[in-house]
C-alpha cells in the first residue's frame, strides 16, 4: 500500500478532549462548603426536633403479656401499654376462640397517672382485667390501643362488652 502524500497526517492531537471539549471540574470554595454544611446541619436538627416534638408521633405502644380461660363465661387477660403519663388511652381487649371467633370483648380505659411528675417515671405499665365470654375461649390479647382525645377509635361498634 502506498502513501498519499496529499493526505493529512492523523493529528497527535486527537484526544477525546479535543474532540467534544475539555471538562470543567467545579470547585466549592471553603467559604461556601462551610455554608452549606452549616445549613444542612441545622436542617437536620430542625427535622430532629419536628420528629421529637410533634403532636403527631405521640407514643403509644401495646402487647399482649398472658391469659388465662378459667371456664365457657369467665377469661383474664394481662398486657402493657406504654403511653405518655398525662394521656388516657382506651384499649380493645378480646378473647379469641379456637376458630378465632371472637368470645368476649371489654374496651379498657386507662387515665392518666396519678403522679406524672415522680422522678424516673416508667411510661410502660401492665394492666389486668377479665372479661365474660359466651363461649369457651382459646386465647386473650389487646387487639389495638389508641387516645381518647384523638376521638379516632376504631370502628368497633359491631362488638359490645360481654
Amino acid at each position: 500500500m502506498t502513501a498519499n502524500p496529499n493526505q493529512a497526517a492523523p493529528s497527535a492531537d486527537n484526544s477525546v478532549a479535543t474532540r467534544y471539549g475539555d471538562t470543567k471540574r467545579f470547585h466549592l470554595s471553603k467559604k461556601s462548603g462551610r455554608i452549606i454544611a452549616i445549613i444542612a446541619l441545622l436542617a437536620a436538627i430542625a427535622v430532629t426536633f419536628w420528629f421529637a416534638f410533634s403532636s403527631s408521633s405521640r407514643m403509644l405502644a401495646f402487647k399482649s403479656v398472658g391469659y388465662s380461660i378459667e371456664d365457657a363465661t369467665q377469661a383474664w387477660v394481662e398486657f402493657e401499654v406504654t403511653k405518655e403519663p398525662e394521656a388516657t388511652v382506651a384499649c380493645a381487649v378480646r378473647v379469641l376462640s379456637e376458630t378465632a371467633a371472637v368470645a368476649g370483648y371489654r374496651t379498657v380505659v386507662i387515665g392518666p397517672d396519678e403522679n406524672p411528675n415522680a422522678a424516673g417515671k416508667d411510661l410502660t405499665k401492665y394492666y389486668e382485667t377479665s372479661l365474660r365470654t359466651d363461649h369457651l375461649g382459646a386465647s386473650g390479647e389487646v387487639d389495638t390501643c389508641w387516645y381518647v382525645e384523638d376521638e379516632e377509635a376504631p370502628n368497633i361498634s359491631n362488638f359490645r362488652d360481654y
